[in-house]
């Protein structure tokens, strides 16, 4: 199956065509698929700037977490002050998305990623700062990315699966009473904001960062995918308009109630039409395609009746208690504005 696919170290990482050969369970928990190249991109940077080390700080500087982000550039992302404050997965996204914009505006180029995360920029050939340390540092660019490139060429020769460092990547989240799982990352999940209201019917909205695994809340069969990776407005998209698609990236289980769970605005799909899944299954991972005004995950459940119910009930139970409760006995209104 070709998709554009997420591709996977400790979470989340670059948007890239990549032709992936998914299963319904894909590898165990807590492992990782490496190394391919947008792999080792992300594992090379953690490598060289903390050891691996997410909630590793900077002496003298305002710099943390596996990436080394300061501040300023972190920018308060998933709601952390800090890059360090952040679990895994979210440190991954942030690094996952300012990648891929150095090779969109590098035209690729791996070997520009290590510079421009080192000084900011890259200076054109030629130019002295190729060869002169910045501020305290102990390297000089040509000598940093000679480092980050060595490091990155032996992660790609190191084999086909590493052991992850108690991220989540394809593959499962854990499982919790009565076949339910959480809809993301448990760190993430724990904060979440279960009974905000949708804006317009019966449904729920949770803002995750771009990157984030997306997990079945119940197990099922995959009746539907959607791979439209655009952004509705962006794309100048209105109601009716040709090749839109509200949902985005998203995906659709029926479960053994004949219950539809629908999940959209995704940025990858880690799943395909007909899968047999558990619930836990990753999914496919966070975006902001679709009809999607930011970031988040879009959960919509309809039972056979064709009713949609409001999951904020069920979500809360996951969240807090641990266990699920049946969608024959969610509402169908009052979680709407």
């Amino acid at each position: 199956m070709k998709v554009i696919a997420v591709a996977c170290v400790a979470g989340l990482c670059l948007l890239a065509p990549l032709s992936l050969l998914f299963t319904s369970g894909g590898p165990s928990p807590g492992t990782c698929r490496l190394p391919v190249e947008d792999d080792a991109v992300l594992a090379a940077i953690r490598s060289i700037e903390s050891g691996g080390d997410y909630e590793a700080e900077a002496p003298g500087s305002t710099a943390s977490g596996a990436y080394q982000f300061i501040d300023s550039t972190w920018d308060g992302y998933g709601g952390y002050p800090r890059a360090s404050d952040a679990p895994p997965t979210v440190q991954d996204s942030k690094a996952a998305e300012s990648v891929a914009a150095i090779l969109d505006q590098h035209n690729g180029d791996i070997a520009a990623v290590p510079v421009v995360w080192y000084l900011g920029h890259l200076p054109p050939a030629g130019d002295p700062a190729w060869d002169e340390v910045p501020g305290s540092n102990r390297h000089t660019p040509r000598e940093y990315q000679q480092r980050w490139l060595d490091a990155y060429e032996a992660l790609l020769a190191e084999g086909t699966e590493t052991e992850a460092k108690g991220q989540t990547c394809i593959g499962s989240g854990p499982t919790l009473a009565g076949g339910f799982a959480m809809p993301g990352p448990a760190d993430l999940f724990a904060r979440a904001p279960v009974d905000r209201p949708h804006h317009d019917y019966p449904a729920w909205d949770w803002g995750i960062p771009i990157g984030t695994p997306v997990y079945a809340v119940r197990g099922g069969t995959v009746t539907a995918v959607n791979n439209w990776p655009r952004n509705w407005f962006t794309a100048g998209c209105q109601d009716g308009t040709s090749g839109c698609n509200a949902c985005g990236v998203g995906v659709t289980v029926m479960d053994a109630d004949n219950t539809t769970w629908t999940y959209c605005h995704g940025s990858a799909l880690t799943i395909d039409v007909g899968a047999q899944v558990q619930a836990g299954a990753q999914l496919m991972t966070s975006g902001n395609s679709g009809r999607s005004t930011g970031p988040h995950l879009h959960l919509q459940i309809r039972t056979a009746d064709g009713n949609r119910r409001c999951p904020q009930p069920l979500l809360r139970s996951l969240r807090d208690q641990g266990s699920g409760v049946g969608a024959r006995s969610l509402p169908t209104r009052g979680c709407s504005s």
